[in-house]
């Protein structure tokens, strides 16, 4: 059964894992500073991290996603496409020169040795692009980029706050299948049970977006936290 989630907390907390070395910061863009906080959005897989980062948005937040870095650093044009495509053989590229997403998919999923060689490439560059984004963007009241993998990387303690967009076990079976219906039940129960379980993200976080609920619910613990994180409350939720 899975573990219920806490009331959001604004302590922080030390990390369970180091940032790797390429986490570089240098000019201390990620640094709390007075007005400008730098949250991460973090979940699971269909755990909702896209409706909660859109809300966040709506609000006034800028917002950044590691997914869209990573499939602009895979174009053809980008830096990581060479090393991604020789790293899969011929077979990963599609008629039209792109990268067959997918393939890399189901094959990341078949061999962890091949998911972290993976990660080895695009991790780093994600994180150039990430901090030069914060350079262009100066000091807004909320930056919240979304990480999927955060806490598996060790990039928690680097952001002002850790947000958790968090929903079942059920839930995000539902949601997967609903998106996939072509998937049977039993390999969406795998890639489920391949991440870091919910409770743990859960006990890692700082913040937490309970998404098992109606949309209303959501939009209003979403707007608590914008408004907590933006000076706008006391932090009592």
């Amino acid at each position: 059964m899975d573990q219920k989630p806490k009331r959001p907390a604004l302590t922080a907390r030390k990390a369970d894992l180091p940032p790797p070395d390429w986490a570089k910061d240098s000019a201390d863009l990620l640094r709390s500073v007075p007005g400008s906080v730098k949250a991460a959005l973090t979940g699971g897989l269909a755990s909702g991290k896209s409706t909660v980062a859109a809300l966040f948005e709506a609000f006034g937040a800028s917002l950044m996603d590691f997914d869209v870095f990573s499939r602009w650093l895979t174009r053809p044009d980008g830096e990581c496409f060479e090393p991604v495509r020789q790293m899969f053989g011929p077979k990963v590229l599609q008629k039209d020169g792109q990268l067959d997403r997918a393939y890399i998919a189901e094959k990341v999923f078949k061999d962890s040795s091949l998911r972290l060689a993976l990660e080895d490439v695009i991790h780093p560059a994600a994180w150039r692009m990430m901090l030069d984004e914060l350079t262009r963007l100066g000091a807004e009241p909320l930056i919240v980029i979304e990480v999927p993998l955060l806490f598996e990387a060790g990039l928690d303690s680097l952001f002002d706050r850790v947000i958790l967009a968090y929903a079942s076990d059920e839930t995000q079976l539902k949601r997967f299948m609903a998106r996939n219906p072509k998937q049977r039940k039993s390999q969406a129960k795998r890639r489920l049970a391949s991440q870091m379980p919910m409770a743990e993200k859960i006990r890692r976080a700082q913040m937490i977006v309970d998404n098992n609920g109606s949309m209303a619910t959501v939009i209003r613990q979403t707007k608590e936290l914008w408004n907590v994180l933006t000076g706008r409350s006391d932090g009592t939720l």
